[in-house]
């Protein structure tokens, strides 16, 4: 399911990753996705009302969901961002996902927004 990962250097040795994903159907929906990624960071699950609320970012194609979250990695104790990006396209749920030092994700969130608005799907 996971299609690609690139590795990201910051200042000092921070890092972090961005991954791609791609999974059939709607993997249990937007909540469940948006609030497995909070659970990465340390943070209480949403009711369905805030995620309605999440920005939106225009993709070829459509429209794709953005989720920017930040906390405490439950794993290592450190602080994390997460900035993740879903994208629904024909039967299947594209997941972008940049997770790690929040000064690394704070440079190259750009980047990762530029990459998925490049994308292009198979079957379009």
């Amino acid at each position: 399911m996971l299609l690609a990962k690139f590795l990201l250097s910051g200042n000092a040795g921070t890092k972090a990753e961005v991954t791609v994903s791609v999974f059939p159907g709607d993997t249990g929906g937007l909540l469940a996705n948006v609030n497995r990624w909070r659970a990465q960071v340390g943070l209480p699950p949403w009711r369905r009302r805030k995620v309605t609320k999440l920005p939106s970012l225009d993709v070829l194609g459509g429209k794709a969901t953005l989720v920017d979250v930040s906390g405490v990695s439950p794993r290592n104790g450190q602080k994390v961002r997460l900035i993740g990006v879903v994208v629904p396209r024909e039967g299947s749920t594209w997941f972008y996902k940049l997770t790690g030092d929040e000064e690394v994700a704070q440079q190259q969130e750009v980047c990762v927004f530029e990459f998925v608005q490049t994308v292009r799907y198979p079957n379009a």
